[in-house]
C-alpha cells in the first residue's frame, strides 16, 4: 500500500485546485464573451471578455511559475513574498513561462506567443490590465482633452488584433465579396426606409444600412478568429502547465500539483475545435 497522502487532504492542493478551477472558468467566460462581442448590443461583451481573459491568462501563467518553483525546491510551494514578485505584467509572465518551457525541453506543437496575432492579443490584454490605460479607460476619457482614443481597449483590440485577422482571413477572399454583395442588397431593399445611427469599434459613426451591414459581416470573422488566436495563447500555456504538473506529480511525487491540469484539458485541442466551439470551457 502506498504511503503517499491523498491530495484531497492537503490544504495546499485544495488551494491550487480552487485556483485552477477559477482560472479555467475566467478564461472560458472571456472566450465565450469574445465570440459574442459586436459594435451593437454586444459591445459590453468586449469588456467582459477582456476582464476574464486578462485575469485568467495572468493567473494561468502564475500557475506555471508556481509549479516550476515547486519542482526546483523539492516540492515546496513559493511563499507569498515570492508569488507577489511574479507581478501582474502579462507579457512578462508569458516570457517567463516560455523560458521555463525551454529550460525543461517542453515543445508545444501549436502556435503560441511568437505568432504575430497572438502577440497582439497578449499586448492588448496586458494593456487592458493596466488600470490607467485599460480597465478604467472610459473614466480616463471623461473631461480629458488629452485622452488618446486609440488606447481605448475596444478600439485598440480592433486595430491591433482584428484588422490583421481581416487582412489574413477575410479581405480579398470570397467571404469579403459575399459580405459586400449582401450589404448592397440589404441597402437596396431597406436603405431608404431604415434609420441607422451606430458607432463601430473605432468610434466612427455609421449612418447608412450598407456600412452597418458590412460591419456586421466583418464581425463574424472578428468573433471567430479573435477567439481562436486568444485561445491559441491559452492552449500554449495549458500545454506547458500540463507537462509540468504531470512531470511533478507522476515522476517527482509532488502531490500538491496532482491533477490540476485537468481543468485545462478542453483547451488543449486542435485548431478546428478552437475555431468552431463557441461556449467555453467544456462541461
Amino acid at each position: 500500500m502506498s504511503s503517499r497522502p491523498d491530495p484531497f487532504d492537503l490544504p495546499d492542493w485544495q488551494a491550487l485546485h480552487r485556483e485552477a478551477s477559477l482560472v479555467s472558468q475566467l478564461i472560458g467566460s472571456g472566450a465565450t464573451a469574445l465570440g459574442r462581442a459586436s459594435y451593437g448590443s454586444g459591445f459590453g461583451e468586449y469588456y467582459t471578455a477582456f476582464f476574464g481573459l486578462s485575469i485568467g491568462i495572468e493567473r494561468l501563467a502564475k500557475l506555471i511559475l508556481i509549479s516550476n518553483f515547486a519542482m526546483n525546491n523539492n516540492g515546496a510551494l513559493p511563499s507569498q513574498a515570492v508569488v507577489k514578485k511574479f507581478g501582474h505584467n502579462i507579457s512578462g509572465l508569458i516570457e517567463k513561462a516560455d523560458e521555463i518551457a525551454k529550460s525543461r525541453s517542453i515543445v508545444v506543437k501549436h502556435i503560441g506567443p511568437s505568432e504575430p496575432i497572438c502577440a497582439a492579443v497578449i499586448e492588448c490584454l496586458g494593456s487592458f490590465a493596466d488600470a490607467s490605460k485599460g480597465r478604467y479607460a472610459n473614466f480616463q476619457a471623461i473631461g480629458n482633452p488629452h485622452f488618446d482614443p486609440r488606447t481605448e481597449p475596444v478600439t485598440k483590440w480592433w486595430n491591433d488584433v482584428i484588422e490583421p485577422i481581416l487582412d489574413k482571413h477575410y479581405r480579398g477572399r470570397r467571404a469579403e465579396a459575399g459580405v459586400k454583395d449582401r450589404a448592397k442588397f440589404i441597402n437596396a431593399l431597406i436603405g431608404d426606409m431604415a434609420f441607422v445611427r451606430h458607432t463601430d469599434e473605432n468610434g466612427r459613426l455609421m449612418s447608412d444600412v450598407e456600412t452597418a451591414s458590412e460591419r456586421t459581416g466583418q464581425t463574424k470573422w472578428a468573433q471567430r478568429y479573435g477567439r481562436f488566436y486568444t485561445l491559441a495563447v491559452v492552449r500554449w500555456l495549458a500545454c506547458i502547465f500540463s507537462n509540468l504538473v504531470r512531470e511533478a506529480s507522476y515522476k517527482q511525487g509532488i502531490d500538491n500539483l496532482f491533477g490540476h491540469d485537468e481543468f485545462f484539458s478542453s483547451y488543449m485541442v486542435d485548431d478546428n475545435f478552437l475555431l468552431d466551439r463557441k461556449i467555453w470551457p467544456l462541461t
